[in-house]
């Protein structure tokens, strides 16, 4: 009997035991576990959408309607919508895009038949064109073009699928491959059904499929991604607002991923803080083999201090500013100054200097800076910011141009590529405000090398330098270019041929266009002075990158106040200020401290 109960109670406490083991393990990876089943449960529901979809073809105006008021009811509760644009090439050339398709989260697409209409619905032109519906794929910015020069629609608020994946941590990757990444879905992308003629009398099954599964992934990515974006508690099951997604990728709105400077994000392997919306939640990337070199972007990256913090006093010992080491040792190399302490290393002026440290704008020059990242507060690798990019302030008077330290902040490589992404957006916006075409490629040279000029010039470098080693015939057709360039010639000469080897090649591009300079030009001129310009970017600066650690009494209106002081010292040309835009401030203020 007594080893009956013996053997009962060992089972009773193997059980007991069994249980706490169990309940330990819940406990201790609760997060893990029920991260997992949340993803299973999301991948699950993801590719449920795409297996249970419903698909309508619209091919004429009055069809249209009744779909659009159910896209439109959709975009009420969750404002995204799957974007994607099919066509037929004839002859290598493009032809009108024939279908459109439009996806809302709720499984519904609908897919426009171009082709067969004479113009785009009112209210689909409508759709497109809303700011507060965001439409989302994989480079939408291509589709959106072709729609704009076909039909004449502006498409707004495109957004590229691949800035959510790089800022969620993920690899940036095509449609079929985020798919079944982030979906766990296999997207058909047989290269005959995207070539095939979707200009059909009627669309097989296949070609259906094909063109709603693209936006219905589309769609379906991007919930999934904003999950990612979005910290949550492992008890949170709510599905993500809508409005908490949207600020963090405002900045990436309309923008072009290839020309974003996203080469190096998606596989920089440097950990970014949790603080910074756009890098929240961002993933440590593997370490890549020692025989795979990284494909990045190279980055000037620092690791030793940008800010020495070194002081530099009136002859009074009154605190001017701080400055570098470098610029410390110049003034005593100069024997403009004397050293005064070594901890902090303090030089002292021997002469008075043009102006003392006044208010908030003296102050900011006197605090001490942090060497961090002011986004994220990392300290390891920084790279320079110009929050007024180069290409705009190198047009500004040298007043403005000097004493720019305030705009020149700190951030770390992952911060720093972000910001860069966000401002081709201001860029975009100053290109059609100025009218100053941010040109690419060979918009962007000023002069460029005529082909005609070139080979008269490489002619005639031959026919000097190398005649002998030159065939026959070769040589005759070279003295035929050389002699129909320059048609008052009859025969090749030395003299002749040395005029052709010393031509310029070089002729003045007709498409150049200096997008910053134009930009600088009508903000001097027109819009309010170089102040107003100032202030767009680093207002841009502060909505996009919502830093955490700038220094301390940095100031979106920091030049305006200098200006001013500077003004009120005499120390500021008129001129100046009315490029500025403030000689009306400045006029103010003086004849109120007059009276």
């Amino acid at each position: 009997m007594s080893s009956q109960r013996s053997s009962v109670n060992t089972q009773r406490w193997a059980l007991i035991a069994a249980g706490l083991g169990l309940f330990y393990v819940l406990v201790r990876h609760r997060h893990s576990m029920l991260g997992l089943l949340r993803r299973k449960l999301f991948l699950f529901g993801g590719s449920q959408s795409l297996h249970h979809k419903r698909i309508e073809v619209i091919s004429s105006i009055h069809e249209s309607q009744h779909i659009l008021n159910e896209l439109k009811t959709h975009c009420e509760s969750f404002k995204v919508l799957g974007f994607d644009c099919e066509w037929i090439t004839v002859g290598g050339t493009r032809r009108p895009v024939a279908l459109l398709q439009l996806s809302s989260h709720r499984g519904l697409c609908a897919l426009f038949r171009l082709c067969c209409m004479k113009q785009i619905p009112k209210d689909l032109r409508e759709l497109l064109e809303d700011e507060d519906v965001i439409k989302v794929g994989v480079a939408p910015q291509d589709d959106a073009k072709k729609l704009s020069h076909d039909f004449g629609v502006g498409v707004s608020n495109t957004f590229d699928l691949r800035f959510m994946a790089v800022m969620a941590g993920h690899q940036a990757e095509g449609l079929g491959k985020l798919a079944k990444t982030h979906l766990n879905f296999v997207l058909d992308k047989n290269w005959r059904l995207a070539c095939s003629n979707w200009e059909a009398t009627q669309l097989d099954a296949a070609q259906l499929n094909y063109a709603a599964n693209d936006a219905l992934a589309a769609v379906a990515i991007f919930q999934k991604l904003s999950r990612d974006l979005e910290p949550r508690s492992f008890l949170n099951w709510r599905p993500i607002e809508f409005h908490q997604i949207r600020p963090k990728i405002e900045p990436f709105l309309d923008v072009d991923f290839t020309k974003g400077y996203t080469a190096g994000i998606s596989n920089n392997s440097v950990s970014v803080s949790s603080s910074h919306p756009l890098t929240a939640n961002a993933k440590q990337q593997k370490t890549l083999p020692k025989n795979k070199k990284q494909q990045c972007r190279n980055l000037g990256t620092q690791s030793k201090v940008f800010y020495d913090n070194c002081l530099l006093e009136a002859p009074d010992g009154e605190l001017l500013c701080t400055i570098d080491r470098r610029k410390a040792s110049w003034y005593l190399n100069q024997n403009l100054g004397t050293q005064i302490s070594e901890h902090p290393f303090t030089v002292r002026l021997n002469f008075e200097p043009a102006g003392r440290a006044v208010g908030d704008v003296g102050r900011y020059y006197q605090t001490p800076k942090e060497n961090q990242c002011v986004v994220c507060g990392r300290r390891d690798a920084y790279i320079r910011k110009n929050v007024v990019p180069r290409e705009y302030r190198k047009h500004f008077p040298v007043v403005m141009k000097s004493h720019t330290s305030h705009d020149i902040l700190l951030l770390c490589p992952n911060c720093h590529q972000l910001s860069n992404i966000s401002d081709n957006k201001i860029r975009n916006r100053l290109a059609v405000s100025c009218d100053a075409p941010f040109k690419h490629r060979d918009g962007m040279v000023k002069y460029h090398d005529d082909q005609q000029l070139r080979s008269v010039k490489s002619a005639g470098k031959a026919l000097l330098q190398q005649v002998d080693r030159i065939p026959t015939e070769k040589v005759a057709q070279m003295q035929k270019t050389i002699l129909d360039y320059y048609a008052g010639e009859k025969q090749i000469t030395q003299e002749l041929l040395k005029r052709a080897a010393d031509i310029d090649c070089r002729v003045e591009n007709e498409d150049y266009c200096q997008h910053g300079k134009k930009v600088v030009d009508m903000y001097r001129d027109k819009f309010g002075g170089l102040i107003e310009l100032e202030r767009i970017w680093r207002e841009h600066f502060l909505y996009t990158m919502q830093p955490k650690f700038l220094p301390e009494l940095w100031n979106v209106n920091h030049n305006a106040d200098r200006l001013e002081v500077r003004a009120s010292e005499g120390r500021v040309d008129n001129a100046d200020l009315v490029v500025a835009g403030l000689e009306s401030v400045v006029s103010c203020n003086v004849s109120t401290s007059k009276t």
